[in-house]
């Protein structure tokens, strides 16, 4: 009963929190006719409660919801998440101290990241008050993934960024027509489609009448993403008998009685679970929208809340579109139900980088575009629907400006930009590596020693797929040991991919059967391995990573385990699942069957589709293949139980030429792709918080690396531009590095007139570094002024001369202009320490104005035109300390000499792409990072347009 009492109590606050023992008494008088209840016993309740206690989970969900609330008048202009919002709270609820306590020791206050956001001012229609009053499938897909066992932080922040998202589409009230386009981005496996499930739910609740969803590429896609939004969202009253042989059917949600009869509306889905949108497939009414007032619009309050809500979730293909397209035509024709101009609609669009951009190429002077079919079909539907709202959602950053925004028409996101939060317990990047590592301090590198094993040579090395295998199994026998009644490993999953090539895939598969086919699991040699492999590697991991979760005392208490994983996996014949086109037979159905096999393909895996259970991936590139690095994020995702047996088998020294005379280390590149996007992510967090003016998603261009920028049109170009940018406190470098002798030779001379004159000093630095450990580094240091820097900026080149990436000019042309600056926008710098640490074991020696320095190596991750970050995160430390950007304690005298506020640091490496045990050949590379002070500028950045008459232009004409 206090349950219910509590839940009165706190259901009857719809605007914030109101006294709660006042409330509590009105709940138990009204609901249980209880007029002598005494609110001490929830107190006293909830002193005492279990963590899965379900009268503190609604207590502890009412807080997190009120801690998360937006800028609503109850809040008084307190930040979401914070300390004063948390006594804000306990103010209104007027509770007494000894509460208090209580509740700061049981449910303390989770610092959630919000969502950043890149957009305009735009009307505040999506109030706390139409959220408490429309949320009928929000509560209902709210209450299904607390089902499901999510926690209660999580669904608040779900809640926070779906809420971003629909108040920045239009009122579909609204009298007037609007369309607003937008982007999300998130991250590879973390969860989009329940975050756009949840904008689903609101903008339903909100008066959305015609929801379409593009699905991904793949039919397994689009019919993945159609059960999950039927299971979680729309539920067993309205799915037909499409699921009633489904496993999992008393899992899907269930609302009592159709939404209708509960005094909302039903949702009538256009497409199933084994069948994408037929033209009229299910008769003419499936689509006609008609509200309850003929007289009145659709879109008007009195028919919008009563008509039912239209969803479609297709494939993502031109003659889908087409059919869907016709049937919407062919109601307009005929007048059938409410005019299209009449019906709010909302297209949220998977993997919107995929498909749907126009990747046809820019047009030439006086010929327009040719646009690919798809994206034709997305923009046509948006030209015949004039209040859709378009969505896309993908977890590449930079996908906003992958869309040529040449054609006005496209699908820009012109309104907003809303990066998510990296989710809780999400394994990404920064879990498989190490971007604050060393590369001279293993200790430095723990993601990469805990996760990532170096695959070198033939996949027959038994170091290479035979120990993946290895792992595989072991790892399975290790969850199987694991597992009890609140922790179920469903699937086990081991991803194999070497090629996009059909052909590839057909010789891998028989690679892998072979190879466990002869692993020798029954006895001797087999066990023998997994028994070394669990004590040398497994157990010091997992004691490292999860040292609470269930282990093996020894290999004996684990080898019944592994005899049932084996049975798990099958026969060799039957261990191997081929994903491609040609093999659509063989794609598993996670959703409907348990899975533990090896997955070996391509196409499939690179985009959207979700491997569950994946544990090991053994991931390669073999010469001339068209794959991409794309392919290697399925490595990311949930991976709850068993984070600490996560492996990643990579190809270090892959051939990418017919000789092998080149090769590239995947491991290396595909964190040079990392690093590019979360530094990215977070210059759009720090340009998010600028209110006066607004960053715009139209002014993203400028700030996007300009070899990550789709091109225009030759005879076009970005409109925004960067006019002032202001980098104190900031560490830049482009490690943009030309190959040519000649273009060596004059970054070189430019290096030497930098430091001619220039007297260097040497001495050993030490400090306690960031985590408490001892830093010691020799470094050559000399004083430079900030002219000679300029100079430096000015002379050095990054490209080759006939390199197309050299087209954009210098890559540090900001940083050119902010030293130049002078009056109220003065760098503040009187002088640059010029810092050359040097490393115990140089590759090589080399001279610059008669000093000599030691070599360094840095990979070139894609084989291209740039190497990997120039500067170590240990010493890039020291410089920081050199700046004052932070104080590392206890630093000796030679470090503290060089402290000194307006002053920056040019760390200085001269460099080889040439890894051991090949001896290094000149000339080396001169490479540099600049760390800036700080400074009392207090605009970050501001932009303008090329074109001044036409300042909402996105592309204009170019000059």
């Amino acid at each position: 009963m206090l349950f219910d009492i509590l839940g009165g109590a706190l259901g009857s606050m719809q605007s914030g929190p109101k006294p709660l023992f006042r409330a509590l008494k009105l709940s138990a008088s009204l609901n249980f006719e209880q007029d002598d209840f005494d609110p001490e016993t929830v107190r006293d309740h909830l002193a005492g409660a279990s963590a899965g206690d379900d009268t503190a989970g609604i207590f502890r969900r009412a807080l997190a919801g009120w801690d998360a609330e937006g800028d609503e008048a109850w809040t008084e202009g307190t930040a979401r998440n914070s300390d004063e919002r948390r006594a804000l709270i306990y103010r209104q609820l007027k509770l007494a101290d000894d509460f208090v306590e209580i509740c700061e020791r049981l449910f303390p206050p989770h610092r959630l990241a919000p969502p950043v956001v890149i957009a305009g001012a735009h009307k505040r229609w999506y109030t706390n008050e139409i959220r408490q009053a429309r949320n009928f499938y929000w509560s209902a897909y709210k209450r299904q993934l607390e089902a499901e066992g999510w926690a209660d932080e999580s669904i608040a922040q779900l809640d926070e960024s779906t809420t971003s998202v629909v108040e920045r589409l239009a009122d579909p009230t609204s009298p007037e027509a609007f369309q607003s386009k937008g982007l999300v981005v998130g991250y590879v496996q973390s969860g989009k489609t329940a975050n756009f499930t949840g904008v689903i739910a609101k903008a339903a609740d909100a008066g959305y009448k015609l929801i379409i969803v593009l699905a991904g590429t793949l039919d397994v896609l689009r019919s993945q993403t159609q059960r999950r939004v039927d299971k979680d969202m729309i539920g067993q009253e309205l799915l037909d008998r499409d699921y009633v042989s489904d496993a999992d059917w008393d899992k899907f949600l269930a609302h009592g009685a159709k939404p209708s009869e509960l005094g909302s509306f039903d949702l009538y889905r256009l497409t199933g679970p084994e069948s994408d949108y037929r033209q009229l497939s299910r008769g003419v009414d499936a689509l006609k929208f008609e509200g309850v007032d003929p007289t009145k619009p659709l879109w008007d309050r009195d028919n919008l809340f009563t008509a039912g809500t239209r969803i479609a979730i297709v494939k993502k293909h031109s003659k889908i579109l087409e059919r869907l397209l016709a049937d919407l035509l062919l109601l307009s024709r005929n007048n059938i139900g409410a005019p299209l101009d009449q019906v709010p609609a909302l297209i949220i669009d998977d993997e919107s980088d995929q498909a749907s951009i126009n990747a046809n190429k820019p047009a030439k002077d006086g010929e327009k575009q040719k646009q690919a079919p798809t994206n034709l079909g997305i923009v046509n539907l948006l030209k015949i629907l004039p209040r859709a709202q378009y969505v896309g959602y993908t977890a590449t950053p930079f996908a906003n400006v992958f869309v040529d925004p040449s054609n006005e028409e496209d699908i820009f996101p012109k309104d907003f930009l809303i990066s998510l939060p990296r989710p809780e317990k999400y394994m990404g990047v920064s879990d498989f590596y190490d971007l604050e590592g060393s590369p001279l301090d293993e200790a430095t590198r723990p993601n990469e020693r805990d996760y990532v094993r170096a695959v070198k040579g033939d996949d027959g090395d038994p170091l290479n797929l035979q120990k993946a295998i290895d792992s595989f199994v072991l790892s399975g026998a290790i969850k199987l040991f694991r597992r009890d009644a609140d922790l179920k490993f469903r699937h086990h999953t081991m991803l194999i991919h070497s090629s996009a090539r059909v052909a590839d895939h057909k010789e891998l598969a028989k690679a892998v059967r072979e190879t466990f086919l002869r692993a020798g699991y029954e006895g001797g040699a087999g066990l023998k391995r997994l028994e070394s492999l669990l004590e040398a590697d497994f157990r010091p991991v997992s004691a490292r990573r999860e040292p609470e979760m269930a282990f093996p005392a020894d290999f004996a208490a684990l080898l019944p385990f592994v005899a049932e994983c084996l049975s798990l996996i099958g026969d060799p014949s039957d261990s191997v699942l081929i994903l491609n086109n040609e093999n659509k037979e063989q794609t598993p159905d996670f959703d409907r069957q348990a899975v533990w096999k090896f997955l070996v393909g391509g196409t499939k895996l690179s985009r959207g589709y979700t491997v569950e259970g994946l544990t090991v991936s053994y991931y390669r590139r073999r010469a001339q293949t068209a794959d991409t690095l794309m392919q290697m994020g399925r490595w990311f995702g949930f991976r709850n139980g068993y984070r600490d047996l996560v492996r990643l088998f990579i190809g270090t020294e892959e051939k990418i030429d017919k000789r092998g005379l080149r090769k590239i280390n995947l491991y290396e590149a595909f964190g040079a792709v990392c690093r590019d996007e979360e530094m990215f992510r977070e210059e759009l967090k720090r340009y998010a918080s600028i209110e006066d003016p607004r960053v715009l998603p139209r002014q993203i261009p400028p700030l996007v690396p300009s070899h990550m920028l789709k091109p225009t049109a030759a005879n076009k170009m970005y409109n925004a531009r960067i006019t002032f940018r202001n980098f104190g406190g900031q560490l830049s470098e482009s490690t943009f590095a030309p190959t040519e002798p000649d273009v060596i030779a004059e970054n070189r001379a430019a290096i030497g007139r930098l430091l001619a004159g220039a007297a260097f000093s040497t001495a050993k630095l030490t400090a306690k570094l960031a985590g408490g450990r001892n830093g010691s580094l020799t470094a050559k240091f000399a004083t430079i002024s900030p002219a000679a820097v300029v100079a430096l900026l000015t002379d050095y080149r990054y490209f080759n001369p006939r390199d197309p990436s050299g087209k954009a000019g210098s890559p540090m042309l900001a940083q050119l202009d902010f030293l130049k600056r002078t009056g109220k926008s003065d760098p503040e710098i009187d002088d640059w320490l010029f810092f050359a640490p040097q490393v115990s074991e140089p590759r090589a020696k080399d001279e610059f104005a008669g000093e000599e320095f030691g070599v360094v190596f840095r990979s070139r991750p894609d084989s291209g035109n740039r190497l990997s970050t120039y500067n170590d995160p240990i010493h890039r430390q020291f410089a920081e300390h050199i700046t004052m950007k932070v104080a590392l304690e206890e630093p000796n005298p030679e470090l503290s000499a060089l402290r000194r506020p307006r002053r920056g640091v040019v760390i200085f490496y001269p460099i080889t792409d040439t890894d051991k045990p090949a001896k290094p050949k000149p000339p080396f590379t001169p490479g540099f990072t600049l760390l800036f002070p700080a400074n009392g500028i207090e605009t970050p950045i501001t932009f303008g347009v090329v074109k001044q008459d036409e300042p909402e232009a996105l592309i204009v004409a170019a000059e």
